[in-house]
């Protein structure tokens, strides 16, 4: 089943609050990837860059990731990509979002003006 532009802004949503909402300590939030330049097929996938305060490593901070997702979508495939590089979130009724964890650094840099979230002084 391939979602409609509707369903990804309210999975997008969804994943948004969790984000800034369950005490992740997360700093910045950004939509990137073909989905959020509109130039993407039907069957592509969302990107989620974000950044925490503190700046823990991906190994550190994914599986505190995985649970607080598991728990927030219970009836959704939440995993590690290769190399834990990426969290993936794929929606059994159609959507997937790949959560990828930058430092604030990098952030700022690549995605700097594109920020749907930003919070200083955590």
């Amino acid at each position: 089943m391939i979602p409609s532009e509707d369903r990804y802004h309210r999975l997008w949503t969804s994943i948004y609050n969790v984000l800034t909402h369950q005490r992740l300590e997360v700093s910045r939030v950004a939509k990137a990837g073909s989905r959020a330049r509109i130039q993407y097929r039907p069957d592509s996938d969302m990107d989620v860059i974000f950044a925490v305060s503190g700046d823990p490593s991906k190994s550190n901070f994914y599986p505190k990731l995985i649970r607080v997702m598991n728990a927030n979508f219970p009836n959704e495939t939440v995993y590690p990509g290769r190399s834990y590089n990426v969290v993936h979130i794929d929606f059994a009724r159609g959507g997937k979002f790949d959560l990828v964890l930058l430092s604030e650094r990098e952030f700022d840099i690549q995605h700097g003006n594109d920020v749907e979230y930003r919070r200083n002084n955590l």
